[in-house]
């Protein structure tokens, strides 16, 4: 059966959605989205997420579109309820709407065009997760306002496929030999027991995850540094994981070949993996 989402204002099948090809969306990528995690059928820091795309809305100047596009919260338990959501990702798509002509610059009233809906991403078991993952390390090529969370992700499908396509779980970007995140994830690093990551700037996305993860570690007083970390650095680290809505807590125990902490995952990886799974079971 087809699951119910949201499209400007109605609830319809899925198979049904449709949308015009005079979307700036479509034309130009021009929109932002937010993926919002709903476990047991509750819904996952969403004060954090809606603060985040309120966030990329505003730098897109669409900030005074905003509060009239849609109550968000209430459709989400609408759909969690009509669809029988336990354990799924809410994807919320919103594009500055459709335009007359196909022209660059966007008028100053435009309806904005939003869809929410549903969708199913794969967990990795815990046997996966002790026996870790593999990545690669690449240019980061894409624009440089990478802390919006923009629908245009050309650059990050590539960079993943990268990976992908050599049998590896992501690739860990640097723009002039610093680390910003990966291809779909922010990055940490173990380091003679401190934790690292890369600090927030324009050119990383600021994860909820991510900031999950630092609370949680330093609520058990491990510490934990924001600061540019090299190439050189990731690769000569005691444990790299990477981190998103979608998977926590993933270890990377090798990186070009390179193995990290001779294969196996660290202790510092496996203890915030349980501190976020823990947080989640009792959330």
């Amino acid at each position: 059966m087809d699951d119910v989402i949201f499209l400007n204002g109605d609830f319809i099948s899925k198979s049904n959605a449709q949308i015009s090809i005079m979307d700036r969306g479509f034309l130009f990528g021009d929109g932002v989205y937010e993926l919002i995690p709903i476990y047991n059928g509750k819904i996952f820091l969403i004060d954090k997420h809606l603060s985040r795309l309120e966030n990329s809305l505003k730098l897109i100047n669409m900030e005074s579109n905003f509060t009239e596009i849609v109550n968000i919260k209430g459709t989400i338990e609408h759909l969690i309820q009509t669809n029988n959501y336990k354990n799924v990702f809410i994807y919320i798509h919103i594009t500055r709407g459709i335009q007359n002509q196909r022209q660059h610059i966007y008028p100053s009233e435009i309806k904005p065009t939003v869809l929410i809906m549903g969708e199913q991403y794969p967990s990795f078991t815990m046997e996966q997760i002790t026996k870790g993952f593999k990545a690669c390390i690449q240019n980061d090529y894409r624009w440089a306002k990478s802390n919006i969370k923009s629908i245009s992700l050309l650059g990050n499908v590539l960079l993943k496929n990268f990976a992908a396509e050599q049998g590896m779980f992501e690739t860990i970007l640097m723009k002039n030999n610093k680390l910003t995140e990966g291809s779909a994830s922010n990055i940490f690093i173990v380091k003679d027991q401190i934790i690292q990551t890369p600090k927030l700037s324009n050119e990383l996305l600021p994860g909820v995850t991510r900031n999950l993860i630092i609370g949680l570690l330093q609520d058990k007083d491990l510490q934990v540094k924001e600061c540019d970390i090299s190439a050189d650095d990731v690769k000569n680290a005691d444990e790299v994981w990477c981190s998103s809505s979608t998977n926590e807590v993933v270890p990377i125990v090798n990186i070009d070949d390179n193995q990290i902490n001779h294969g196996l995952v660290g202790d510092i990886t496996l203890k915030t993996y349980q501190l976020v799974q823990d947080f989640i079971n009792n959330y």
